[in-house]
């Protein structure tokens, strides 16, 4: 059975909608609402699978409104409900599970429900409190679980892009307006508005359905991300290669672990100019690994020939690199 709320700030709008719902099997409306305060309340204190909600009400926008109801639940479905056609709906890109247009038809609700009950199943399917959580950032950017790359289809470009840099920056609070001047700079406020809310709405579902133990928390005019236990491969990976540098003695093994990990550069795919820093940062103790192992090579006179060319290889995709064995090593 399907818990469902539903918010309209027409009362007549709202008995039409739970009337509609009331008919099809395996739902059950459990709150209905004017006011938002009321439905917050209510999720704040009883787990609901999905809210209907009017996305032009006189109090609050529905997209702030929905915000707050995934803060609360990340797993919650949003469907907006609507009088706009389907061309303003589509100027407002909101993603959410779903959106209606009025005048509300049961056959339209019954598809909508049909989508919750199949991402009710699938989110149940990928729930695994046990499983081990990394995020691939070297190179590719993949999302790794118990050590096997996970199949995820980011909604758009954006969307992976605006998940990455959450992750690079989960130590901190983020602005919002950060967030939109950095990824929608060339449109207006409501409008960016609109795509960082669509955009974090399927982040948040990419999440459900890994079950990665990532929330994304909104407060007020910020974002935080708290990861529980989640791996990030380029921090552990430069905690590592710092250690390694600042150590007195130079392990091959060791050096040669990281290499192996580093299979490009720091979100290699990402042409943005947020990434350029961290990538720099990281490369430049990328090179300073391969330099110090030359300086060894070049110091022990029995490195076997087999040692060098597997350093060969680990950097074989690095035109600056190779160019850097052929040039220092004697």
């Amino acid at each position: 059975m399907l818990n469902i709320c539903i918010i309209d700030d027409e009362p007549l709008a709202l008995e039409y909608l739970e009337s509609l719902l009331n008919k099809i099997e395996g739902v059950r409306v459990v709150g209905k609402y004017c006011d938002p305060k009321n439905l917050i309340a209510h999720i704040r204190n009883h787990k609901i699978d999905a809210v209907f909600l009017d996305i032009h009400m006189p109090s609050v926008k529905g997209i702030d409104l929905a915000d707050e109801l995934l803060n609360i639940q990340p797993s919650l479905h949003i469907i907006f409900v609507t009088a706009y056609n389907e061309y303003a709906v589509k100027a407002f890109e909101l993603n959410a599970l779903d959106y209606i247009l009025k005048p509300l038809q049961k056959d339209r609700l019954q598809l909508t429900i049909d989508r919750i009950k199949k991402e009710n199943k699938l989110e149940s399917n990928s729930i695994n409190s046990t499983s081990n959580y990394t995020i691939q950032n070297l190179g590719a950017f993949l999302i790794e679980k118990d050590g096997h790359p996970l199949e995820i289809r980011w909604r758009t470009a954006k969307t992976k892009e605006l998940f990455a840099y959450l992750i690079q920056n989960h130590n901190q609070a983020i602005p919002k307006s950060e967030l939109t001047n950095l990824m929608w700079t060339n449109l207006l406020w409501n409008k960016a508005h609109s795509q960082l809310y669509s955009t974090i709405y399927q982040i948040r579902k990419v999440i459900q359905n890994t079950g990665i133990p990532i929330r994304i928390i909104s407060q007020d005019e910020f974002y935080q991300v708290k990861m529980n236990g989640v791996k990030v491969q380029s921090n552990e990976w430069k905690f590592s290669a710092i250690e390694l540098l600042e150590g007195d003695k130079l392990s091959i093994t060791n050096y040669f672990t990281l290499l192996e990990a580093y299979q490009g550069d720091y979100l290699e795919e990402l042409k943005s100019k947020w990434v350029f820093e961290e990538r720099k940062q990281i490369r430049k103790l990328w090179l300073q690994l391969i330099r110090n192992l030359i300086v060894y090579f070049n110091d022990n006179q029995d490195i076997s020939a087999s040692t060098v060319a597997r350093l060969y290889a680990l950097v074989s995709f690095d035109e600056d690199a190779v160019n850097l064995l052929k040039r220092e090593i004697k």
